[in-house]
């Protein structure tokens, strides 16, 4: 994988990664920085944050101009 190649499929993969945490609702629980098995709801920061992840991997060229 060189290239732009790997590039794209790192993108693609974690686009569907997000989708699908998306549409689940749900996150993996943290306690102490260690990540568990359960699962807990998406605060709406959370929401707002995949989608402009989500955002950014499907334009990759539009760049965001601070104020």
């Amino acid at each position: 994988m060189k290239g732009t190649t790997g590039i794209k499929m790192r993108r693609d993969s974690a686009k569907k990664l997000l989708e699908a945490q998306l549409k689940r609702g749900t996150k993996p629980e943290k306690i102490n920085g260690k990540t568990t098995a359960n699962m807990i709801p998406l605060l709406p920061a959370d929401i707002a944050r995949i989608n402009r992840e989500l955002d950014a991997l499907n334009n990759p060229k539009k760049t965001k101009i601070m104020a």
